[in-house]
């Protein structure tokens, strides 16, 4: 079975038309899940492959915002300025289907530091928790302690300013219990799960069963 196909993109900043791996959804296998609900994959790490990159200027995104989001003319020679600097520290890129946990942490970060220079709070929050998932497969504590940090950051600032879409308020508002329990911050954690559980209670999401166990296990 075909692991791969190739979708075309066209980059929003410099206008590069290219084709780029994605992964068949049958060849996504979840073998287990960690307590975040990061998933832990069988055969291809659908994770190293969740974010498009132009290999023309290094523009990285999530593939829903590659071709679609804008990016404001205020914040365009900020961005030109983090991809320079991305080509300059990361040289080549491996943009391929053999990317590994190393290829996906230097994407990860490129558009980490997009979304945060164009101060796109949503995209930042899920950018910067998918690198510390990576540098969790790595064994690397101190780098991913400060990417869920900085996660966390992103998150509240998301909840707190311009959460517009009620469907993703469930898994915001467990990632804003998580990642505080994950920090050693248990009081947020409990605030957070408390909010969640009674809000969605019976609302059929992983997010909400995830919580009402959390807050369970975070108050005894």
């Amino acid at each position: 079975m075909p692991e791969f196909w190739y979708k075309e993109f066209v980059c929003q900043l410099c206008g590069n038309r290219f084709n780029y791996p994605r992964v068949f959804s049958d060849a996504i296998s979840v073998e287990s899940r960690d307590e975040d609900l990061k998933p832990n994959f069988r055969g291809v790490n659908a994770l190293y492959h969740q974010v498009v990159t132009c290999p023309e200027c290094y523009l990285t995104l999530f593939e829903r915002d590659f071709g679609t989001l804008s990016i404001p003319e205020e914040k365009m020679d900020k961005v030109k300025r983090v991809l320079e600097n991305a080509k300059r520290e990361f040289g080549e890129l491996n943009l391929g289907e053999d990317k590994n946990v190393d290829d996906a942490i230097k994407l990860f970060s490129i558009a980490a530091a997009v979304y945060t220079v164009m101060n796109h709070k949503r995209g930042a929050a899920e950018a910067y928790l998918k690198l510390a998932w990576l540098y969790r497969e790595k064994g690397q504590e101190k780098e991913e302690k400060i990417a869920l940090a900085k996660a966390l950051k992103f998150f509240e600032a998301h909840f707190k300013e311009d959460i517009t879409n009620e469907k993703e308020e469930p898994m915001i508002l467990f990632y804003l219990g998580e990642l505080n329990k994950l920090l050693g911050s248990r009081k947020e954690a409990v605030k957070w799960f408390s909010i969640l559980a009674n809000k969605y209670r019976g609302v059929p999401s992983p997010y909400v069963k995830a919580a009402q166990e959390r807050w369970q296990e975070v108050r005894d």
